[in-house]
């Protein structure tokens, strides 16, 4: 059920030279998602047992150049409309049907809303997609949930979603207890539910939820009823596109962040769709 080849297993955010633009094959986007770090110091205002960064090692700058991040970005969008991405490694593992451009996405080494510059790269971003044609391509914000209710981030979000724009945010428990040890946060978690209401009051948005065996085990039957309920309560503000249940794929500092199996992954999947009929749920499995 693993569909990992080479190009999925590599998301390092570091491209050639380049500082801030970085390109991916991206499972959930089902083709070539072009990345816009706006954070390489590695700053985020979650520790997530499971995230892939090193943050032991300090990033390569603490700014945002969006003059050079321009630069990079229209690089790799020429690189990838042309093909001649696909020549690289590990792009040329990629299968045909993943030969595409599907989004840009603000993904980087921390929380994009954090970075002061996040509204004027957007507007940055949408510019460099006209002017190429690219109406097509989404513009996708992925986030852990904590800024959305800032005005400056509001702003930038709604050039985004002028823009053919989605938010992908994240839940990852279904309880405040859960959901620190998980997620290692100073941020409350009802300010987390808040912000997911409020956006889905105002735009369709997509609910990401990492499950994972952390020492040892996997999320509790209590806690995935509560975290089913916490969905119920994001759809009475306004619509879910849809839910994207994932586990670890690749390798994290942490040692006792293990992805699920598939089968427990299914179980999961099932459980939700069994709560709440109707919501799309997609499932992206770990390496096994």
């Amino acid at each position: 059920m693993s569909d990992l080849v080479q190009a999925h297993l590599d998301h390092r955010r570091l491209w050639q030279d380049f500082h801030y633009a970085y390109p991916v094959i991206s499972r959930r986007s089902k083709g070539v998602s072009l990345g816009v770090n706006l954070n390489p110091d590695k700053v985020c205002n979650f520790d997530c047992v499971y995230c892939e960064v090193d943050r032991t090692a300090p990033g390569p700058r603490s700014d945002v150049d969006l003059g050079q991040l321009e630069r990079e970005l229209a690089a790799l969008l020429d690189l990838t409309v042309s093909g001649a991405l696909f020549a690289t490694t590990p792009f040329n593992t990629a299968r045909p049907d993943q030969r595409r451009l599907n989004d840009i996405a603000f993904s980087g080494d921390g929380e994009p809303t954090t970075a002061p510059e996040f509204k004027d790269a957007v507007a940055c971003v949408a510019r460099l997609k006209r002017e190429r044609g690219l109406d097509a391509v989404k513009l996708v914000l992925i986030t852990d949930s904590t800024r959305l209710q800032a005005p400056e981030v509001v702003r930038g979000l709604e050039v985004m979603m002028a823009n053919q724009g989605e938010i992908w945010a994240k839940l990852d428990a279904g309880t405040e207890a859960y959901y620190r040890e998980i997620n290692r946060t100073k941020v409350p978690f009802r300010r987390i539910l808040a912000n997911l209401a409020a956006t889905a009051r105002r735009w369709p948005i997509t609910i990401q939820t990492l499950f994972l065996e952390w020492r040892g085990q996997g999320p509790s039957g209590p806690e995935v009823d509560a975290y089913l309920d916490r969905l119920r309560e994001v759809l009475s503000a306004g619509p879910i596109q849809g839910i994207q249940l994932y586990t670890v794929a690749r390798p994290t500092p942490e040692p006792e962040a293990r992805p699920l199996k598939s089968q427990a992954m299914d179980d999961l999947a099932a459980r939700v769709r069994a709560g709440l009929p109707g919501l799309p749920v997609e499932v992206f499995y770990g390496p096994e």
